[in-house]
């Protein structure tokens, strides 16, 4: 089968000169492509919902065994996607809120709640609008996504609304690649090309069929200067016709440890330090 490539589509040539035209969507920035990502993860979610537990359960209760012993109760997940980490934490019997900046991902969150057995609110919010967006304050902010932000004005202005939803003595919970001061440009480059080392080129996930729709997943790696990019290629075949949808997403590898405590005391935190639970570690700033 050959390919000629225009603008927006492509055109499949076939022996029997018939031509079909594959409408290709391109998603033009990180907003519109996590809109993409989490549509199509409810749409695949009684596929991976219970891979999804496995992975995130040891995180989830490492995070838990650190919480108990501060006496937290509230919680607020501010990068909470469909909510998955937000129910777990939910079982363990937080009082639990997710936010994210994606309309998508918390128009369904809700729903994926209510299929596991519970009732949990979700907004959307970017974290620097955090504090004019939400009044409430909480015990705690958990985010698994604060090494993503790619310039250090972002990464300041979200502290700030981090630090606004807080509590007095709260405190945010973050993962970042390296928590030591130690740590320099040239480690965290390290870690990176470990991560690639190990990782695929690309990997093509089961197709998935709901409703007379099929859905197959896949997943193109490239690595960069300051992380490792993933095009991730929906390819949707519904009434006869196939369509398919490319979004990108990138794990950074750019920030060290000094960037981060700088940044979260310049938003006002007083402390910041890491701790290690069940082998699994975290950060930790307290306001």
């Amino acid at each position: 089968m050959k390919y000629d490539v225009l603008v927006g589509h492509v055109k499949m040539k076939k022996e029997a000169q018939r031509r079909d035209i594959v409408k290709i969507l391109v998603c033009p920035n990180q907003e519109s492509s996590w809109d993409t990502i989490w549509k199509w993860e409810w749409f695949s979610r009684d596929f991976w919902k219970p891979i999804k537990r496995e992975e995130n359960m040891d995180g989830v209760l490492a995070l838990h065994s650190h919480l108990s012993k501060l006496g937290i109760k509230s919680i607020l997940d501010c990068s909470c996607g469909l909510g998955f980490k937000t129910i777990l934490l939910a079982e363990l019997g937080y009082e639990v809120e997710g936010s994210d900046a994606s309309a998508i991902a918390v128009r369904y969150a809700p729903q994926l709640a209510k299929e596991e057995g519970l009732n949990i609110g979700f907004f959307r919010s970017r974290w620097e609008e955090l504090g004019e967006e939400y009044k409430r304050k909480f015990d705690c902010v958990f985010s698994d996504a604060f090494d993503w932000i790619t310039k250090r004005e972002s990464l300041l202005a979200s502290a700030k609304g981090i630090y606004s939803v807080l509590k007095k003595n709260g405190i945010f919970v973050f993962g970042v690649p390296i928590a030591n001061s130690k740590n320099t440009k040239r480690e965290l480059k390290k870690i990176m090309n470990k991560v690639w080392e190990k990782q695929g080129r690309f990997e093509i996930l089961p197709p998935c069929e709901r409703n007379g729709t099929k859905l197959t997943v896949v997943m193109v790696y490239d690595r960069v200067s300051d992380g490792i990019f993933e095009n991730r290629i929906h390819l949707i075949e519904e009434k006869g016709h196939t369509r398919a949808e490319i979004a990108f997403m990138m794990d950074f590898y750019k920030w060290v440890w000094n960037d981060y405590t700088r940044v979260l005391r310049e938003a006002g935190f007083r402390k910041v330090y890491g701790f290690e639970e069940r082998g699994i570690g975290q950060n930790v700033a307290v306001k």
